[in-house]
């Protein structure tokens, strides 16, 4: 009897790095099997082409019976929200890990604004994390309900130099903070909390499933 999560990594190929396999190891001794959705954020893909493969790879899981939980790191915390968003299922829900999830305001100083971060107009833009974003701000978290809302969880660390914290939040989302400073810190910490932040969420107690994919494993 586990807890089942699909884990959607951050900016990158699409490849485990070493420190997220031992994370996955972590999380197996405590109970939570981790399946890996690979994503190249650098593909030709389409963000709505992302988008439709997802929601079929969750929509599969899902149908194995009992509750699942989306894991979005980083870039991939935008994903989670919007997969959330399209199927509103009262057996999802989402943990994004210090995750930018919208747009919002910055310094004049501040060069982190999401066309820079998602390298667009150089030759390996990350095109698909830029639309994400923006899907979601504009799109998903205008729309979630209440009920979404209660089953999304929000990570934050205490300061964030890749990531603006001003985008990280959802109003009415609760926000579950970690000690840590700067975005690679503040994401391990947050993954290592993630079984008391999973116990925290309000389907928790129908959590524990039969699911028979095994930690370390991944899906396309």
């Amino acid at each position: 009897m586990t807890t089942h999560v699909l884990y959607f990594n951050g900016l990158g190929r699409g490849k485990m790095r070493w420190r997220e396999r031992l994370v996955v190891r972590y999380l197996a001794k405590r109970e939570v099997a981790v399946t890996h959705v690979p994503i190249d954020w650098y593909a030709d893909e389409s963000f709505q082409a992302l988008l439709a493969r997802t929601v079929k790879i969750t929509k599969a899981q899902l149908k194995e019976g009992g509750d699942l939980v989306l894991v979005g790191s980083s870039a991939g915390g935008s994903l989670v929200v919007n997969i959330a968003g399209e199927l509103h299922d009262s057996h999802l829900s989402a943990v994004t890990l210090c995750s930018r999830l919208h747009e919002a305001p910055l310094k004049w100083w501040d060069r982190r604004d999401l066309t820079r971060m998602a390298h667009i107009g150089s030759k390996h833009p990350a095109q698909a994390f830029y639309d994400s974003v923006t899907y979601c701000g504009n799109i998903t978290i205008p729309k979630l309900i209440a009920k979404d809302k209660q089953r999304i969880i929000i990570t934050q660390q205490w300061a964030d130099f890749v990531v603006p914290r001003q985008t990280m939040d959802v109003p009415g989302v609760r926000i579950y903070r970690v000690s840590g400073l700067g975005h690679g810190w503040g994401i391990a910490m947050a993954a290592r909390r993630l079984p008391k932040i999973i116990e925290s969420l309000p389907l928790a107690g129908r959590l524990r499933t039969d699911h028979s994919a095994q930690s370390d494993a991944s899906v396309t």
